[in-house]
C-alpha cells in the first residue's frame, strides 16, 4: 500500500512540473535526409513557449561553421502539433516569408504546420540570428513533441548540399521523471 502512496506522489509531482512548465526547447541535432552542417551538433535551437491563446516560437540558427559556410540559412521549418492551430502572426519577423497551416508531408514525416523562411541574401536567416512568430489555437502541450515533430531545412552548406535536420524529443521531463523515480526508489530503500 506505501508503494502506491509512493508511485502516485511521484506521478503528482510530474504532473505538476509538466503543468506549470511554460516553455521547452527543443535542440536540432539529427539529420534526416542530406547533407551534415558542419560544426557540432546542434545546428539550431526551437524555444515553445505558452501565451495567452497560443504558443510563441522562437527559431535560432546557431553559429557552429562560419568559416566554411559562411552563407548557410534555414529556409523552412516544419511542426506536427496534435491538432492545427487556428492561425498565425509572424510578428513583422524580418526573416519570415509565410507560414502554412495545414497537413503534408516531407522526407516521408507529417507535419501540419510550415514556416518558409526568405531566400534572399539580406533577409535569410543565417547562423547567430532567430525568428519568433506566433500559433494561435495551440498550447504547447499540443505539440507532438516525439522525435521528428519538428524538422529544419538548412541550406548553402559545403559543397552546395542542402540538409533535413530534425530535433530527437526533448528529455527534460523524462530525466525529471527518472530523477524522481530514482530518489523515491533511495526513500523506500531507507526505510
Amino acid at each position: 500500500m506505501k508503494l502506491h502512496k509512493h508511485l502516485a506522489w511521484v506521478v503528482a509531482a510530474m504532473l505538476t512540473v509538466a503543468v506549470s512548465h511554460a516553455s521547452i526547447t527543443f535542440l536540432f541535432t539529427n539529420t534526416h535526409s542530406g547533407g551534415t552542417p558542419g560544426g557540432i551538433p546542434a545546428w539550431a535551437t526551437m524555444t515553445i513557449t505558452d501565451i495567452s491563446g497560443g504558443v510563441q516560437i522562437t527559431l535560432t540558427h546557431l553559429a557552429t561553421e562560419t568559416l566554411n559556410e559562411p552563407n548557410r540559412f534555414i529556409s523552412q521549418l516544419n511542426l506536427l502539433f496534435n491538432t492545427n492551430p487556428t492561425g498565425s502572426a509572424t510578428l513583422g519577423d524580418p526573416h519570415i516569408n509565410n507560414i502554412t497551416i495545414g497537413s503534408f508531408t516531407d522526407a516521408g514525416l507529417p507535419f501540419n504546420v510550415k514556416i518558409n523562411f526568405k531566400t534572399a541574401m539580406a533577409d535569410r536567416l543565417k547562423q547567430g540570428m532567430s525568428s519568433t512568430f506566433q500559433l494561435f489555437g495551440v498550447s504547447e502541450a499540443n505539440f507532438a513533441g516525439a522525435n521528428d515533430s519538428a524538422m529544419v531545412h538548412i541550406q548553402a552548406l559545403q559543397n552546395n548540399l542542402s540538409s533535413k535536420v530534425v530535433a530527437p524529443e526533448p528529455a527534460s521531463l523524462l530525466a525529471l521523471g527518472v530523477g524522481l523515480a530514482g530518489l523515491m526508489g533511495r526513500r523506500l530503500r531507507k526505510r
